[in-house]
């Protein structure tokens, strides 16, 4: 797609000119979630699905629109239902930017709790301290609450998981407290661990090397209830499947709660911890060295499941076995990523039968011969099905032999649709109208990244040296 052929607010849409085609593919399902892959960072997991052993000839794409660059205030509805809004469909426009950090070597870190916007900083080299700024994002423009600048931060990880864990009255950026009413930041005394998730009041931090310790907070002190050994540690946290987006490695409630191990799991069995009493159980055995590929795991509101080549086997929280499903690596469909975590046994019903019952609905790319190329198919929880056509951008991003993306939501009723990271291109996002085809392109939308969802209309994203915000087109 070229950045010099803008077009908006036309109502005959042209194509936009083809983007240099891509010589990197994926070619492995779910490659873009490993550990040990070097193409795709780890705080997006992507899901990667098979495709025909041949690329197929080129073939005429449905219409496409590049979303007009003016900026438009946010006007929307301020509610956040984890469901994509139907308004996407008319297309999109920028909201609001707002400037960051320019001597950061990273985009910022977003972070959102209800109306606030919350954004982190790094400078860089020796001046490599956090700024934390807190936005009211409820109005047309946001409104700064507080920015304030911290301590050095032990360690940065760019992009980590959990990227941030958040208590009553403050955030956990890694090793530093931020306090959520007045900004302030002190220094966390857990020093280089990961915070992982708050359980029963139990803060449950990793070192990311090998041991995990458990935290209390009594009159504003934070004392060690136990630490324990684990196996090898990922440097970043832990991976996960886009099958879900949790936001923490909790799993579970009340007295079945456990919190997932930033494992190695390329080497290493998946392993999780009681947050209560730091008893440690590990899920099965190590990945043979024989494949090539690491265990898959998704979090569900209950246990989590561990996907093999061929098979996927889901626990409880206690670490039992509580179903084996026919379905491994290669799914010919995946949910959207909308609303709150599945059950386990929702999981499996989806492997096994392909019904998301507890989201909006499911995305399969179909290869149809009529139309001498791929098409999307979106089946809405409530059975509706829509064929779309993407346009040229969406299909030239879309590699060779498989395809993955980072999330996918849509509106109930099926209007909008919204894909993120396509193919090689992890970045990349795309919105759709799926009843009256067309697809909703933009420079400023790929170059962003570390994405949240503020409201069902309003999208944040950031990129060097600014946050930008994109809202539904109400011209």
């Amino acid at each position: 797609m070229s950045t010099n052929d803008l077009q908006y607010g036309t109502d005959s849409p042209r194509r936009t000119r083809s983007r240099k085609t891509r010589f990197f593919l994926l070619g492995a399902a779910f490659v873009s979630i490993l550990a040990t892959s070097s193409s795709f960072s780890l705080s997006t997991s992507a899901l990667q699905l098979p495709g025909p052993a041949a690329t197929p000839p080129p073939h005429y794409t449905g219409p496409e629109r590049t979303a007009r660059p003016d900026v438009i205030g946010y006007h929307g509805q301020a509610t956040r239902t984890n469901v994509l809004s139907s308004a996407w469909a008319s297309g999109f426009a920028t909201a609001w930017t707002l400037p960051a950090q320019d001597d950061s070597l990273l985009p910022a870190q977003l972070i959102t709790e209800g109306s606030t916007l919350y954004t982190l900083t790094y400078g860089s080299g020796a001046e490599a301290v956090a700024t934390v700024s807190a936005y009211d994002v409820s109005g047309a423009e946001p409104v700064v609450q507080w920015s304030t600048t911290g301590p050095k931060p032990s360690r940065i990880r760019a992009e980590a998981f959990p990227s941030s864990v958040s208590t009553q009255d403050a955030i956990l950026l890694s090793d530093i407290i931020v306090d959520r009413s007045t900004g302030e930041q002190t220094q966390a005394p857990w020093g280089f661990d990961l915070p992982m998730g708050v359980a029963g009041g139990v803060l449950v931090t990793c070192d990311t090397f090998s041991s995990c310790s458990g935290w209390s907070r009594d009159s504003g002190e934070w004392t060690t209830l136990w630490t324990t050994q684990t196996s090898p540690q990922r440097r970043m946290g832990l991976t996960h499947t886009a099958l879900t987006k949790p936001t923490t490695a909790v799993i579970g409630t009340g007295a079945d709660t456990a919190v997932v191990v930033p494992v190695d799991e390329a080497h290493h069995a998946p392993q999780i911890i009681n947050p209560a009493t730091g008893a440690l159980t590990t899920l099965g055995d190590a990945p043979s060295t024989s494949i090539p590929f690491a265990s898959r795991l998704t979090l569900a509101s209950d246990g989590l499941l561990v996907a093999g080549e061929k098979e996927t086997i889901a626990y409880n929280t206690a670490g039992q076995v509580v179903g084996t499903f026919a379905a491994g690596w290669e799914l010919d469909k995946f949910p959207t990523t909308d609303r709150d975590l599945p059950s386990v046994a929702d999981l499996g019903a989806f492997l096994t039968q392909g019904n998301a019952r507890w989201t909006s609905g499911a995305l399969e790319r179909t290869y149809s011969k009529d139309d001498n190329g791929y098409l999307l198919s979106l089946t809405l929880s409530n059975g509706k099905n829509l064929t779309l056509n993407p346009g040229e951008s969406f299909r030239e991003t879309r590699g060779g032999a498989g395809w993955s993306v980072t999330q996918v939501r849509a509106s109930s009723d099926g209007k909008a649709l919204y894909i993120q990271g396509y193919s090689e291109n992890l970045t990349d996002s795309f919105f759709f109208n799926a009843e009256d085809p067309m697809t909703y392109v933009s420079q400023d939308l790929n170059e962003a990244t570390n994405f949240v969802w503020v409201y069902d209309d309003l999208l944040v994203g950031a990129r060097s040296g600014s946050v930008i915000a994109f809202t539904p087109d109400r011209k």
